[in-house]
């Protein structure tokens, strides 16, 4: 074998194993659709004051809201069932407070996220307050419920709890 080909040809092996790392590594990103998957880096917490900074009627809104647009998030909210099907709730509004409903007059539109659940992960309806996480939509428009600014594509769903506090307070004293 001629020495250029030689060298070729073991500069061509010794590579072989950072390229697959490589692929391997852009493909998984590429794949999983962004480096803010649950595969990754988790669901992103996100409270209601954040949502509310949606100015519905302009579009505008803030950047750190902005930055959450197409990620996976975590949100507690109180389920409004869209029908009376007791086989499960793969398709539900999510609103901030218990009293909230569809009813007049509806919420706004950035304190109502439509939910669709994948197959199996739908909440319970005896939960009350829930946890839902999945990808979050931002886009105002029009549905048979009304203005509606976000979408949820849900992963799953749980009962809403509260983390324990890290610096709990002291058991009361008495005098």
């Amino acid at each position: 074998m001629k020495k250029p080909t030689k060298i070729t040809l073991i500069a061509i092996l010794s590579l072989l194993p950072v390229t697959g790392v490589v692929i391997y590594g852009v493909s998984k990103t590429y794949f999983s659709g962004s480096d803010n998957t649950p595969h990754t880096g988790g669901y992103t917490e996100v409270d209601w004051r954040l949502l509310r900074e949606l100015d519905y009627q302009t579009g505008k809104r803030s950047d750190e809201l902005s930055k959450l647009d197409g990620k996976f998030i975590k949100v507690p909210g109180f389920v409004v069932p869209l029908d009376d099907n007791d086989t499960g709730l793969s398709e539900f509004l999510l609103v901030p407070s218990p009293q909230a409903c569809i009813h007049v007059p509806p919420p706004p539109p950035n304190q109502m996220i439509m939910v669709r659940m994948k197959s199996g992960k739908t909440p319970q309806r005896s939960w009350g307050p829930v946890w839902i996480k999945g990808r979050l939509h931002i886009s105002t428009h029009d549905s048979q419920y009304g203005k509606i600014s976000y979408m949820i594509h849900g992963d799953g769903a749980e009962p809403y709890r509260m983390e324990d506090s890290v610096d709990p307070l002291p058991p009361p004293t008495t005098p």
